[in-house]
C-alpha cells in the first residue's frame, strides 16, 4: 500500500519556462532530486490539477535561497500558473536507505512515546516545525504534548518496535 508523505507545497511559478518555486518542508534534507517522481494535489480550486493527485517526474531541481524546480512535460509559464497551488508527496517507499542511527521523522508518526520509567505517554500524532527545532505532537490520554525533537527530551528511537523514549517536558 502507498504511503504518501508531504514534503512541501508550490505557491509560485519561477521564471517564464515552466519552472516552480517549491516550499519543502525540510530542504536541507530533502530526497528530491532529477528523476524522482511525486504525486501533486490541487490546494485549492483554482489548481487545474485532479482532486486525486497527478504525478510529475521531477527534470531539475537546484537549492539556494529557493528551491527551483521543473517538472517532465511542463514547459511554460502557463502551465505552472494553472496547476498552481499544489501540495508535493512523495511514496514513502521511494525514499533513499537510511543510515545507522537515522530516521525519516515521517516514520515516527504513528510511534507510542513512552517515559524514562517505561510508562506509555501517549503517541505521536504529528509533527511539527518551531522555526529552530522539529516538534513531536504526542497524543495522551487526555492531551496533547509538543516534545522538541532534541537529544535532551528524545532519549531512544526503535522503529521497529515502533517506540520512542522521552523525557516528558515539565510545563510551568
Amino acid at each position: 500500500m502507498t504511503k504518501l508523505i508531504e514534503l512541501g507545497f508550490c505557491r509560485k511559478p519561477h521564471g517564464v519556462k515552466g519552472a516552480f518555486s517549491f516550499h519543502l518542508h525540510n530542504s536541507e534534507s530533502s530526497v528530491l532530486k532529477k528523476g524522482f517522481k511525486i504525486q501533486l494535489f490541487p490546494l485549492s480550486s483554482d489548481s487545474t490539477l485532479s482532486k486525486e493527485g497527478e504525478e510529475f517526474e521531477i527534470s531539475s531541481i537546484s537549492f539556494g535561497n529557493k528551491v527551483i524546480a521543473t517538472l517532465k512535460g511542463v514547459d511554460n509559464r502557463n502551465r505552472v500558473e494553472e496547476m498552481l497551488p499544489f501540495s508535493i508527496l512523495a511514496d514513502r517507499s521511494s525514499f533513499p536507505e537510511t543510515d545507522e542511527g537515522e530516521v525519516y521523522l515521517s516514520d515516527l508518526v504513528g510511534c507510542q512515546a513512552i517515559d524514562e520509567d517505561g510508562q506509555v505517554v501517549g503517541e505521536v500524532v504529528d509533527l511539527g516545525f518551531n522555526g529552530v527545532q522539529d516538534i513531536l505532537v504526542i497524543q495522551g490520554k487526555e492531551e496533547k504534548i509538543e516534545v522538541l525533537f532534541i537529544d535532551s527530551f528524545v532519549l531512544g528511537i526503535d522503529v521497529e518496535k515502533r517506540e520512542i523514549i522521552i523525557k516528558v517536558p515539565e510545563y510551568f
